[in-house]
């Protein structure tokens, strides 16, 4: 199936079997992050009998309603999970846990999410943890520019931008600031928004007049 972004006009092509079956989808384009409905035919199988049909989903395709914030999190320690589960809920974001580098593969295939934390226990990072670093690393600058990732591990130091561009992310913390977490990421976000803000207009700006 072949959709066409009506932000800057690019062109994707989605195998069927990643196209929901029936109702309505939203794809977020990977060039301008603009929202992208999707309607397709429903998918049926007709049993042998031809008086029932199954209905069949992909379940690699998963949409988000339009302004909905979405965020990732890595976190082996459970309690720590449960904790940015619940405080990024009680923000407004839509919550999804990723295990290792293709898990966060997979939700980036329609999807660019707003926040990314990435939790750290021991002295140095899990192998699944460098993966996915790597992987956030490899990510177009525009595209990774748009994606707000929180490092959190036991010498996070917050006040250290540094440190945290060190690591790729654009925050660190340590672990007991998880608790307070609702009022360090908010003027975080914010003042990172400023930073790019020319970026982001003179970027709309050229893709404006090339398309």
């Amino acid at each position: 199936m072949e959709v066409i972004c009506t932000g800057c006009g690019k062109h994707y092509k989605i195998a069927e079997e990643n196209v929901p079956s029936s109702g309505v989808g939203y794809f977020t384009c990977p060039n301008c992050k603009k929202r992208i409905k999707i309607e397709v035919p429903s998918k049926k199988i007709s049993l042998s009998t031809g008086e029932k049909t199954i209905t069949t989903e992909s379940r690699d395709f998963e949409s988000f309603e339009p302004g909905i914030e979405s965020a990732l999190i890595y976190c082996p320690e459970s309690k720590a999970r449960k904790l940015l589960q619940k405080e990024l809920t009680g923000l407004g974001y839509e919550v999804r846990l990723i295990n290792q580098q293709n898990d966060i593969r997979s939700r980036f295939r329609y999807h660019i999410y707003d926040l990314i934390i990435l939790c750290q226990n021991g002295p140095e990072p899990e192998d699944d943890l460098a993966n996915i670093q790597e992987y956030i690393s490899s990510l177009l600058m525009d595209i990774r520019r748009m994606i707000f990732v929180v490092y959190v591990h036991p010498g996070g130091n917050r006040f250290d931008s540094m440190q945290a561009f060190s690591i790729g992310a654009d925050l660190t913390i340590s672990l007991p600031e998880l608790k307070n977490l609702s009022k360090i990421l908010s003027p975080a976000i914010e003042a990172r928004e400023m930073a790019y803000k020319v970026f982001f207009e003179c970027k709309a700006k050229v893709e404006e007049y090339i398309f």
